[in-house]
């Protein structure tokens, strides 16, 4: 029974994760300012303008460190599914995704939750700190690692080819996740996110609401193929009880 109650609890966290993850992520990039803008800039004078004083920015980048755990559990989830049928994609794809989101918790640190209490301070004194922001979206110091953060799309993208790849959810919902990982992967434009997010929508919500009412924590096919497996079992068993004929 308390195991029963263990599993439960996780299927149902685990569907939490898959449901959550693209509303809060949908959420962080539509509230971005000059979002149909896909003008890359490195200008600081502009970054400031975008969060200064913007606090539904700020929430937005709240929500993306929460997302992190999320995260995490559906890297792990998709690293136990494939451990039968592409255990490399499954694990070399599980490490590179977890890294990627400890690295974005970083980077949401950072360049978002930092930027946020800056913005608390009278603006004489905000204005004195431009060239200290300037260096945290620069990179300087060990903010370098935030560069590593394309591993996060890249765990991802050899993941949800590997559920492709081995049909263990139906191919639309592959394809979509496959999508929007891939274009997760886009050089930090908004809108591109943003429709990633809605692939990822499209792949992860279904599922989230089938792994919420079934009692199973894996993939449908492979409950199918384990049903399977045990059906041949109990036959194997019942042609060696058969007593022979005299």
């Amino acid at each position: 029974m308390k195991q029963e109650i263990i599993n439960r609890i996780k299927r149902k966290g685990t569907a939490l994760a898959f449901l959550l993850y693209p509303l809060c992520a949908g959420f962080a990039f539509a509230v971005h300012p000059h979002l149909l803008d896909i003008q890359i800039s490195h200008d600081i004078t502009r970054k400031i303008a975008e969060f200064h004083g913007n606090e539904l920015l700020h929430f937005g980048h709240f929500l993306m460190v929460l997302g992190v755990p999320m995260l995490i559990v559906i890297a792990l989830h998709f690293m136990n599914q494939l451990e039968e049928r592409r255990p490399w994609l499954g694990f070399i794809g599980g490490v590179l995704a977890v890294t990627g989101a400890i690295i974005l918790a970083l980077d949401k640190a950072a360049l978002c939750m930092v930027p946020s209490a800056f913005d608390t301070l009278p603006e004489v004194i905000f204005q004195q700190l431009t060239p200290g922001i300037e260096a945290l979206f620069a990179y300087k110091g060990w903010l370098w690692v935030l560069m590593l953060l394309p591993l996060l799309p890249v765990g991802f993208i050899l993941q949800t080819s590997g559920i492709l790849q081995t049909n263990l959810l139906p191919r639309w919902q592959s394809i979509a996740m496959l999508t929007g990982s891939i274009l997760m992967a886009n050089p930090d434009i908004d809108i591109i996110g943003l429709i990633a997010t809605v692939f990822l929508a499209i792949g992860f919500i279904p599922y989230a609401l089938q792994l919420w009412r079934d009692e199973s924590t894996q993939f449908p096919s492979l409950v199918l193929a384990q049903k399977k497996r045990n059906l041949n079992h109990d036959r194997s068993k019942l042609v060696v009880a058969k007593p022979a004929k005299l």
